[in-house]
């Protein structure tokens, strides 16, 4: 395997892990800009944000959204301002550099807005850009593009700067690839080949464009969450729902930012669509906080109850020895096992959204091997558990609530369809 093959599979590997894979573009033909930004995300609480400029700074129209995790906050995804600046920000693999001593760090969601008030061209977004250290870009990228066709992308090691009349990024570090053709991600190379061939010129074949580059998988129709075609010459940026691009928005953003500051919800906007409610409908931790916490907590449960597990492992040892005879110890076994496996999965389910919808398999085994088999496993040792409170008086009780607790998970590993690879 030649080194080009070899760290294609690590970044297939990698973007399976996220599942994450948003798609952007810029096409500029006879001094005419169109941009477009998809945005891939489970979440459920999409908004559109209209920020006034103020003191002689530019208003903006952000695109927000966040999934309810508790760990993790609402921030803006990508976003236009008056003078036609666009950005974006996408996920990329993940690569590690020394701050650069003597200049500050300024997070995404602070950085972002101060650029859109004070920048107009991706050149003075630049010369702002490097003031400020961005090894804290680990595993992200930003994008931007304005009314001019300029374009810019920034990595923590990296900025690269351009104004060829088409170009699309997905979510691959630009930094290190010599050819984007090489880039394996198909409905980038899709959006690609219509952008090489010419098309991009007017507003429909930019949208159409959009709308090759966007995601649909086969779970609950999830993908792409909502789609930007943003217009900077003329403040215009047209909004499509949930990869369906037979309804769309269009905000004016000069008649928007005259009504003041305001949150919109980005449902609100469009009409039925029976896939993104059965996407609201979904119960999982990203969505429900109090099911986050629930999770936490029968991990928490397992924690304590291995603890117990290894400790009457430690006295079924020393009995073993003292006695000079072989005592069964496959109940402490069994809860010690199902206590691993249940801390393991749910961290998995806690910190990694894409298993619910793509399973163990194919979400976690590239990293972990065999991960899917593991709820099967803990089933085994849950009955085995069972069958031992059944028959030991002694620790009938705890071994009852260990019992449940694991159960509580399988409970929750059926309902998301990962009991069984």
């Amino acid at each position: 395997m030649d080194k080009r093959t070899w760290l294609a599979c690590l970044a297939i590997a990698w973007m399976a892990g996220t599942a994450n894979a948003c798609t952007v573009f810029k096409s500029t033909h006879d001094g005419r800009t169109y941009i477009g930004c998809n945005e891939d995300a489970w979440s459920i609480n999409a908004q559109v944000r209209f920020a006034q400029g103020r003191n002689g700074e530019y208003g903006a129209i952000y695109f927000d959204h966040f999934n309810g995790h508790p760990l993790r906050q609402m921030g803006p995804q990508l976003g236009m301002n008056e003078a036609g600046l666009v950005f974006d920000g996408l996920t990329i693999q993940p690569h590690q550099v020394t701050p650069v001593p003597g200049r500050q760090q300024v997070r995404f969601d602070d950085l972002m807005p101060m650029l859109m008030r004070t920048c107009a061209t991706v050149h003075e977004a630049a010369a702002r850009m490097r003031t400020y250290d961005f090894s804290w870009l680990t595993r992200s990228m930003l994008f931007f593009a304005d009314r001019h066709g300029d374009y810019l992308i920034v990595e923590n090691d990296t900025m690269i700067m351009g104004h060829d009349p088409t170009y699309a990024v997905g979510n691959w570090r630009m930094g290190t690839c010599s050819d984007p053709a090489t880039i394996p991600i198909p409905r980038l190379q899709a959006g690609r080949e219509l952008l090489l061939s010419g098309s991009g010129a007017s507003f429909e074949e930019a949208e159409q464009v959009l709308s090759i580059m966007t995601a649909c998988r086969s779970k609950m129709g999830e993908g792409t969450l909502f789609s930007v075609l943003f217009d900077p010459q003329e403040a215009q940026a047209h909004l499509y729902f949930y990869h369906d691009f037979n309804q769309r928005v269009t905000f004016d953003l000069k008649e928007e930012l005259a009504k003041g500051d305001r949150t919109v919800d980005m449902a609100m906007l469009f009409g039925a669509r029976p896939e993104y409610e059965r996407l609201r409908d979904y119960l999982t931790p990203f969505h429900q906080r109090w099911l986050w916490w629930a999770v936490a907590g029968v991990g928490a449960l397992a924690l304590l109850s291995g603890i117990w597990a290894f400790a009457l492992m430690l006295i079924w040892i020393v009995t073993c020895i003292r006695s000079r005879r072989l005592i069964s110890g496959l109940p402490w076994l069994s809860v010690g096992l199902a206590s691993a496996l249940t801390i393991g999965l749910s961290g998995t389910l806690l910190v990694h959204e894409g298993v619910f919808y793509m399973g163990l398999a194919d979400a976690t085994d590239r990293i972990m091997p065999g991960s899917a088999w593991s709820p099967l496993v803990l089933f085994a040792c849950t009955a085995f558990i069972v069958r031992s409170a059944i028959r030991s008086p002694r620790h009938r009780r705890i071994l009852w609530t260990i019992a449940a607790t694991h159960g509580a998970l399988l409970s929750g590993l059926v309902y998301w369809d990962l009991l069984i690879p």
